[in-house]
């Protein structure tokens, strides 16, 4: 039963890590580069212009929160779930990237469309071989 409540734990903790890194990180990437939309003609248009002042300052709020993120980990579970965090926060670049440029985001319809470049391949085996380190750190790392 406890290895059975480990896993459980594991993966409610991957899942949370993973929601938790990934709008932190769009967050302040989106207020660093310009994001894109597509409109009804298919033409690409600014969304949102990344010089304005209060997206600077919404960015900053932002890196100041993720440090305070990284932070509150290390200080109530251990290092290995900083680890964690920080492959999913920086296996989600490319694909924020991809999203913000084109103006498209991924979903089951489009998964053509998305490249298909090494990073891509890396960013993937990362993000999952984060859930084995979740596991370990979590149930095994003091």
């Amino acid at each position: 039963m406890a290895i059975f409540l480990c896993i459980l734990k594991s993966i409610l903790g991957y899942l949370v890590l993973m929601l938790a890194g990934t709008n932190l990180l769009g967050m302040i990437v989106r207020g660093i580069l310009p994001t894109y939309k597509k409109d009804a003609d298919g033409n690409l248009q600014l969304a949102m212009d990344a010089k304005s002042s209060g997206r600077i300052v919404i960015t900053i709020v932002f890196c100041v929160i993720a440090i305070l993120y990284f932070y509150a980990l290390y200080h109530y579970w251990n290092i290995g779930i900083v680890v964690t965090a920080a492959m999913l926060f920086l296996t989600r670049i490319p694909d924020l990237l991809f999203e913000m440029r084109t103006g498209e985001k991924f979903t089951l319809k489009n998964r053509k469309n998305m490249p298909n470049r090494p990073i891509d391949f890396i960013c993937n085996l990362l993000r999952w071989g984060a859930l084995p380190l979740t596991w370990y750190s979590l149930c095994y790392l003091n």
